[in-house]
């Protein structure tokens, strides 16, 4: 009896232990409206891609072809390594809720990898997360990081994924 007490004691522990120890993130499928978002791009149809953009400068940037916007979702003269194409035309996708950003009501940043990338990058499975958080890897060469924010219309893309330069915002009313 007191063997199988033992037994049960250390497995319950161990089994607590394991719960204690938060692991890296694994990967997910895209939800409907960051896929909303990725297909606009990898289709390259910006229509498309501002449907599924929150208002703002950079919705209006990307309606009004801007070149640099353009650029850092499409490239140039048919160079895409480093855009936003370049990085989603690389099927499938990893999706992981970045934990330096927690999520929130209204805002959600997640980092998103080729799946053959993020399995180059990523520590093994097992390895505590307090050890290697995330991103692994360089950005835009392995990974994006794209903000989603709550809009009235629902989640919409803020950052075009990483967009940084400064647009001219309108005023509209």
């Amino acid at each position: 009896m007191r063997i199988r007490l033992a037994v049960l004691t250390t497995g319950a522990t161990a089994l607590l232990a394991g719960c204690a120890t938060e692991t890296v993130p694994a990967c997910r499928a895209p939800q409907s409206y960051e896929m909303a978002a990725f297909s606009g791009v990898i289709s390259h149809n910006p229509n498309a891609l501002a449907a599924a953009t929150a208002p703002g400068a950079l919705r209006s940037a990307l309606t009004g072809g801007t070149p640099a916007v353009r650029g850092h979702l499409w490239g140039h003269d048919g160079i895409t390594d480093g855009t936003v194409v370049g990085i989603l035309s690389q099927p499938p996708l990893c999706i992981i809720d970045d934990p330096s950003a927690p999520d929130s009501e209204t805002v959600r940043q997640v980092l998103v990898y080729p799946q053959a990338r993020y399995s180059r990058v990523a520590p093994p499975p097992e390895t505590a997360l307090a050890d290697a958080p995330p991103p692994y890897g360089v950005s835009r060469r392995d990974y994006l990081s794209c903000r989603f924010e709550m809009t009235a219309e629902g989640w919409k893309l803020a950052d075009l994924c990483g967009y940084t330069r400064p647009v001219a915002s309108t005023v509209t009313g």
